[in-house]
């Protein structure tokens, strides 16, 4: 028996370690704690992996503006960048307890290596968002961005609707039409820029839209080409059908939107559509009753 015993004790000396085998950079490693952010099962791990993937995430843009290309393509962001490409924005969320608890997490980074990487800190929740507020990045309206559009403001200066979706609570949801702009060497979110007449609109007009719905109702929230308009659900504030989920929002099949003019975005009371548009949202987060998979597509038979 000992005879077998000494080899296996060897063998078991020899194997070379697997994680150092693929977690040879920087990236590889963020790719790792991105798949454990999104695919585990437990809420501890899912936070843990939350934590290391921003910790690195954030060692990576220190490098500089060559840290675009490491980052551009990575599954769980959402990455959006201005047209003569100056800065990249980075947002991309964690979700906690049963699909309840939404986090959200940001950057701007120059990509002229301008100005220090900015990090959003979300304060959705805070109870101080609403549609008639602007906020510094430390004070973001927390969101899952997956549409930028450009625009010139009135002042000939260029701003940005942002199109996001931010998961609120359990059975209630938030589309959020928002606009990033400049102001000197400082970026801010919200600016009355909306509202149903031209006059007065920069002084007492919406900064950005809230939409809150339920959960499982289809809504719409999205700059149309084709139409040239922002196009939204209506949508009214019914009892929701699930035990506990008190008044929400639910569509009514109508479209309103906003037309830009002169700089501003002004209220359309009713659109006719006569298609429809497929509803762009971030990737739900995976049944857990079904087989787990990495962020590639690989099954994950055995992973907790």
């Amino acid at each position: 028996m000992k005879l077998f015993i000494a080899p296996l004790i060897l063998c078991l000396f020899f194997v070379p370690p697997v994680n150092s085998q693929h977690l040879e950079t920087k990236v590889d490693t963020l790719m790792f704690y991105a798949d454990v952010l999104v695919s585990s099962r437990l809420d501890k791990h899912r936070q843990f992996g939350a934590e290391n993937f921003e910790n690195i995430f954030e060692e990576i843009l220190n490098k500089g503006s060559e840290s675009f290309e490491d980052l551009k393509d990575l599954p769980v962001l959402s990455v959006k960048v201005d047209p003569d490409s100056t800065f990249a924005l980075y947002t991309w969320q964690l979700i906690l307890n049963n699909n309840s608890d939404f986090h959200y997490f940001g950057y701007i980074q120059s990509l002229n290596d301008e100005f220090e990487p900015i990090r959003l800190e979300d304060r959705m929740h805070s109870g101080r968002v609403d549609e008639y507020a602007t906020f510094l990045p430390d004070h973001w309206p927390g969101a899952f961005y997956y549409n930028m559009k450009p625009f010139v403001l009135p002042d000939g200066n260029q701003a940005f609707l942002l199109f996001g979706i931010n998961g609120k609570s359990r059975f209630n949801r938030l589309r959020v039409m928002d606009v990033l702009y400049k102001d000197g060497d400082r970026f801010l979110f919200g600016l009355p820029v909306f509202g149903e007449e031209p006059e007065g609109i920069q002084r007492s007009g919406k900064t950005r839209i809230l939409m809150e719905y339920s959960y499982d109702a289809p809504i719409y929230l999205n700059f149309d080409p084709e139409y040239e308009l922002v196009v939204f659900n209506q949508v009214d504030r019914k009892e929701g059908i699930h035990p506990g989920q008190g008044m929400t929002g639910i569509p009514t099949g109508e479209y309103h939107g906003y037309e830009y003019e002169d700089g501003l975005w002004i209220y359309v009371p009713e659109v006719v559509r006569e298609r429809s548009v497929p509803e762009v949202s971030p990737p739900s987060p995976p049944d857990r009753d079904r087989p787990r998979r990495d962020l590639f597509g690989r099954p994950q038979n055995n992973r907790n």
